[in-house]
């Protein structure tokens, strides 16, 4: 090979897809920029694609690394060295560089420009111009912002990080695998680290004191952790984690300096406008901080994924440093925590309206902020955090995050018990988390103290009719609905529950129709109708279902699978997941009923093996479980002892996605196409391997190879591994 390449320190593993990429790139055009975050392995992969190329450029393949040059007067005559170029000094070494490359067919790779983008931008375009054979490829944390510049942002890896993290543990530990004993900690540990190749390089090399478990528990301090052996040896910038971030840290101005400091009290991800509101101040105002983030962008410090940006773990904690130096990070954090509760009572305020499933997905998307808010509160305010766990019941409720709404009530609730009506809201959403985990006793506990709080009685009411309901007493539970929307009328915060009646009114109806009675469908009827009429998609859920119990206590199967469906489908809409389990549970004695003794066994599976991951335990619940041991006693009969222990077992390793599929039935859309690792994993499939086998096979969690089975059954529209196979097999002899 004719050029300079090094050898690789090391196996180079993934970026298929990207070297593949950036290679078709270099054939058409004559720059290209792999930009990214510090230590994503930008240089790794051009190097790699430059050794590719190699026989494409008969006069060779240059390297020049840049990142110890800091005079951009010395980069023409640094690739004129490289190049074995004339020593010629003066004006005339940019027009001896290119009367020596000529017409020469060549790459040349520019490594580490981002601290003479200026420079580099200049020689490339000059050098362009005059040498028609010459092909760039530059890596930088910004864009050259170059004339015929094509930019590939390089991202952090994904599946293959646990393969990287493997390969490079057996350099350090010769017997170390990822195995089924470890593999989920691997996976955690390089989904803590971002997927960024450099960290979990560092993190294997501490595998000889350390377990993987141990590494995570550590990376709270990361800094110190990740950190080579050899620090006095090797490229500067890559001996620690924080030398190549603190390399970006240099390269930013003063205000992106600042600002980034100001960024790092986000919790994974923010939007532009509250940003904003976090961090004004001082020497940025609003317009600033929108420019600013702009620059980050295209200096690799942040990620930016649709509307919303995103530090990386290290780059965060980088950012926290500095801004605890700065002294600023009490008030950063304050103002953090306004601005997310002012986007809680935004989001209760307008929860019951055509926004609800817009709202849905914010609030979860924002799960992460609402949380460091949460502990910022706890810790400095525990007022505030009372009124804001209270405040995002429809996220701790409607939306699925049961758990974290259990453990942040309770904190809060635990920090102050000064009586007030935020508390009072807070003990009502308390005591509707547990009555929808069923824990009666708990829901009971919260309601007692609810209804002796000051202010409205409305709470403690409602709460009180969640808790009769729990406990199976659709008696009392409709009666006690009645009286909370009787109280419409009167003073007080009576439509916290939504700003509609439909709420109340559904759940009411749920309790009716679990009697059978008539009643029951002129209650839901009114709740459907409020429901559409204002949007609220969560009322309209539970009505649906109140209307699929009615159908199967009446007899009418057809019409109970078709109200179910409905519900299950806004549900998952939503997030809804207690509400999603009921869905499975119906659609599981409907099954039962009518002769679908596996399906039945399946989502009887799927009830148990989500729920139970949550406490929710519909198999112990009043009324619920009743149904829940017949509906597996029949099926059981229908398919068999050892065919349904199998289908219940199926259904208990389903992902929440796959076993909405199962309940809905729904088709694959036209068009769906296996992804490159799907397609691997279906090769994989036909030559014999299960499951376990694959997640060996491709160092990756055993409950992701579940996944890819899945999503490849329903692209396929398949049902078995076995048609997987025969699909395989005709496409290697259409191949062959």
């Amino acid at each position: 090979m004719i050029g300079n390449l090094p050898a690789e320190p090391a196996s180079f593993v993934g970026r298929a897809e990207e070297r593949e990429r950036v290679a078709g790139l270099l054939g058409r055009t004559r720059l290209v920029t792999l930009t990214g975050a510090a230590g994503v392995g930008k240089s790794r992969l051009a190097l790699r694609v430059a050794a590719d190329a190699h026989r494409r450029f008969p006069d060779g393949v240059w390297l020049v690394e840049l990142s110890s040059l800091r005079n951009p007067r010395g980069l023409a005559p640094l690739v004129s060295e490289t190049l074995g170029g004339p020593d010629d000094s003066g004006a005339r070494e940019v027009d001896a560089l290119a009367e020596h490359i000529g017409g020469k067919r060549m790459l040349l790779v520019l490594d580490t420009c981002e601290h003479l983008l200026g420079a580099c931008a200049d020689l490339v375009g000059e050098l362009q111009e005059r040498c028609p054979w010459l092909r760039v490829l530059t890596t930088g944390r910004e864009p050259l912002d170059a004339p015929g510049e094509h930019v590939v942002t390089v991202l952090p890896l994904g599946d293959d990080a646990v393969t990287l993290f493997a390969d490079r543990a057996v350099a350090t530990v010769p017997d170390f695998v990822v195995d089924g004993t470890n593999r989920d900690q691997v996976v955690r540990l390089c989904e803590d680290l971002d997927g960024v190749p450099l960290a979990i390089e560092l993190a294997a090399t501490r595998l000889r004191a350390l377990s993987v478990t141990d590494i995570t528990a550590r990376l709270p301090d990361r800094f110190r952790l990740l950190r080579r052996a050899d620090c006095d040896t090797g490229e500067s910038r890559h001996r620690t984690l924080r030398t190549a971030i603190g390399w970006s840290h240099e390269l930013c101005e003063p205000r992106e300096r600042l600002l980034w400091a100001r960024l790092s009290v986000f919790s994974h991800g923010f939007d532009r406008e509250t940003a904003e509101d976090v961090c004004v101040g001082d020497t940025l105002s609003r317009r600033d901080v929108f420019a600013l983030l702009a620059r980050l962008v295209e200096k690799s410090v942040l990620l930016r994924e649709g509307d919303r940006y995103r530090l990386l773990h290290a780059v965060r904690a980088y950012g926290a440093e500095r801004l605890r130096e700065l002294g600023e990070e009490e008030a950063t954090r304050r103002r953090h925590r306004d601005a997310y509760l002012r986007l809680a009572r935004r989001a209760e305020a307008e929860w019951a309206g055509p926004a609800q499933a817009a709202w849905a997905r914010r609030m979860t998307e924002e799960l992460p902020n609402f949380l460091a808010a949460l502990d910022h509160s706890l810790a400095e305010d525990p007022r505030a955090a009372v009124e804001l766990a209270g405040t995002l019941w429809p996220l701790w409720i409607a939306c699925g995050h049961h758990r974290e709404g259990r453990r942040y009530l309770d904190r809060a609730l635990a920090a102050t018990d000064r009586p007030t009506p935020h508390r009072v809201k807070a003990l009502w959403a308390a005591a509707w988390v547990d009555a929808r985990h069923f824990d009666v006793h708990r829901a009971r506990t919260r309601m007692e103290e609810c209804r002796r709080g000051p202010g409205t009685a409305v709470w403690g009411k409602h709460a009180e009719a969640l808790v009769a309901f729990a406990a199976g007493d659709d008696e009392n539970a409709v009666l006690s609905f009645e009286e909370v929307l009787a109280a419409r009328g009167r003073p007080g915060p009576v439509w916290l529950l939504g700003q509609s009646p439909a709420c109340v009114l559904s759940q009411a109806g749920l309790s009716l129709a679990r009697s059978g009675g008539e009643r029951a469908r002129a209650v839901l009827d009114d709740a459907m109708w409020r429901s559409a009429l204002t949007g609220d998609c969560w009322s309209r859920s539970v009505a649906h279902q109140g209307l699929a119990v009615l159908g199967w206590e009446n007899g009418d199967l057809v019409g109970a699978e078709e109200q179910n469906r409905e519900s299950i489908r806004l549900s998952r809409d939503l997030g809804d997941l207690a509400g999603a389990l009921v869905g499975f549970e119906i659609q599981a004695w409907i099954a039962a009923a009518t002769g679908r003794g596996r399906l039945a066994a399946t989502l009887l599976g799927a009830v148990d093996g989500l729920g139970g991951a949550v406490g929710i335990r519909l198999d112990e619940a009043p009324y619920w479980g009743a149904r829940h041991s017949t509906c597996a006693d029949i099926a059981r009969g229908l398919v068999g002892g050892p065919a349904f222990r199998t289908a219940v077992a199926d259904g208990a390793a389903l992902d929440l996605d796959a076993a909405y599929r199962r309940a809905l039935g729904d088709p694959p859309k036209e068009g769906a196409g296996l992804t490159p690792r799907e397609s691997q994993v279906a090769e994989l499939i036909a030559d014999g391997l299960s499951n376990r086998e694959l997640a060996e096979r491709l160092m990756i969690a055993e409950r992701t190879a579940d996944t890819h089975v899945e999503n490849i059954l329903a692209k396929l529209r398949m049902s078995s591994r076995v048609q997987i196979a025969a699909w395989v097999a005709v496409r290697r002899s259409a191949r062959h």
